[in-house]
Parts: C-alpha cells; structure tokens; sequence
C-alpha cells in the first residue's frame, strides 16, 4: 500500500495556512472529519447519557462507539480500560492523585520519557 501524503495533508486544514506546526502538549493539529463529527455530536445529540429517550439513546450509542473504536485501536481487552480527557498531562495528573495514598515507602513508580520534561 502507497500512503498518498496529499491526501493525508489534506485531511488536515490547519496545514494550509503555511505555518509548520510542531505539535506537543499544548495540542495537535485535527482531521477535519473528526471536527466535523464533532460538531455534528454537539450539535444534534448533545443530551443526558444513558436516558430513554430517543436522542438520548443516539447520543449514548455514539459516545459508546467512539469507546470501542478506542479498545480496537489500542487492543485493550474491554472499553473499561479506555480513559478520556483534555489531554494526556491531565490524566497522568489525575492517575497520581488517585494513587498518591496506596504509595509506601520505598515503593517505585517506573515512567518512561516520551512525555516532556
């Protein structure tokens, strides 16, 4: 399979306007498709999750597909091993907090170096 880069540029706006973007922390650069499902999810079923009603059975069904698609993408065994937020920072921050009181000392947490120092 060839990988057509013009197609793959042009999946994303951003990279029309003659700047270089060096993604990192602070955020990355979107596909156009995934702000347009986006808006269309804000726009349209933007409810109460998990309730009777119709749209608010739509609107579960779609956070849900976007879990699974999630599990597939990774090979987690279950959506439950999904986590969602702002961004990878915050969530490490939060995993921390979560844990901060089972930690004994002497106890080691192993980090890798992928994230900035």
């Amino acid at each position: 399979m060839t990988l057509d880069i013009q197609s793959v540029r042009g999946a994303f706006p951003a990279l029309t306007s003659g700047f270089l973007f060096g993604d990192n922390a602070g955020g990355s650069q979107c596909v156009a498709a995934v702000v347009d499902r986006i808006a269309d999810y804000l726009l349209n079923t933007n409810v109460q999750l998990g309730a009777d009603y119709s749209v608010s059975v739509v609107s579960t069904n779609r956070v849900a597909s976007g879990a699974e698609a999630a599990r597939e993408l990774f090979n987690a065994e279950s959506v439950d091993e999904i986590a969602y937020g702002s961004s990878s920072t915050m969530l490490v921050e939060n995993l921390a907090r979560a844990i901060e009181a089972d930690i004994q000392p002497g106890e080691e947490i192993v980090i890798t170096g992928e994230h900035e120092y």
